[in-house]
């Protein structure tokens, strides 16, 4: 039991040496939100470029497909139209063999370099379209949401040298989320009731951790500047999907 909580605490873990940068992004995000939607909306895309097309390769030529399809897909939500988002992320999928194909000219097998380009763009790219749609129509929940994965991801800091508290992280950090969701759903800082506490509590209980884990096994590479975005992976879309669906 105490080996799975450390390992579980191990991969959840935060980006070490790079918060201050990831602190600077989200405040510099929640500003625009004031600006304007369009304003977030081209800054998110430009920050899941950056923290996301390291993974791809070394190289410029590795990098430049995958950030071009996350820019694609993450503009996608400036047209405030999930089902149009969704078509462009369908898009995608269908031209990553293609570009896989040009990348790897027989020098590794298709299916893994495809594999490698998708799990690159798909999850930034996703995230970042729906909080800039979810910023259209509600800019105080997609500020929210920024708020609680910071939370989150500063409980995970605060732990990270605690010793044998560090296999407690994640649950230390969730009560936070779910302290500012309290918080917020009292004060009508958004869309979301005080009846609606607990749904919204159990999408990003269960979707945060998931996407950090899931995120953390399958992309090995470059770990702390990956786990800047690893919380908002799954957690954005269940998010935005939530408050559209429950407050419009």
């Amino acid at each position: 039991m105490r080996s799975s909580q450390r390992t579980f605490a191990a991969l959840s873990g935060p980006a070490e040496g790079l918060f201050v940068y990831y602190s600077v992004g989200v405040c510099s995000l929640i500003t625009l939100l004031l600006i304007g939607a369009v304003a977030f909306g081209i800054a998110i895309g430009l920050f899941a470029v950056l923290v996301s097309s390291s993974c791809a390769g070394s190289s410029v030529l590795e990098r430049l497909p995958p950030s071009g399809l996350i820019l694609v897909v993450a503009y996608s939500g400036l047209f405030n139209d999930f089902r149009l988002s969704a078509l462009v992320v369908l898009a995608a999928m269908a031209l990553t063999p293609l570009i896989a194909v040009v990348e790897t000219r027989g020098s590794i097998s298709l299916l893994p370099q495809t594999v490698r380009i998708t799990k690159v763009w798909l999850p930034a790219g996703v995230a970042a379209s729906s909080l800039t749609a979810l910023a259209a129509r509600d800019a105080a929940s997609a500020g929210l949401f920024l708020v609680l994965i910071y939370f989150y991801d500063l409980g995970l800091k605060v732990c990270a040298h605690e010793g044998s508290q560090r296999r407690w992280a994640p649950v230390v950090a969730l009560s936070g989320v779910l302290a500012v969701l309290w918080t917020s759903a009292q004060m009508s800082i958004s869309r979301i009731s005080p009846e609606q506490y607990w749904l919204f509590a159990c999408v990003m209980g269960i979707a945060i951790p998931l996407g950090r884990l899931t995120m953390q096994l399958f992309i090995l590479e470059d770990k702390q500047k990956h786990s800047l975005h690893a919380s908002h992976a799954l957690a954005a879309p269940f998010w935005s999907a939530g408050i559209v669906v429950l407050t419009f």
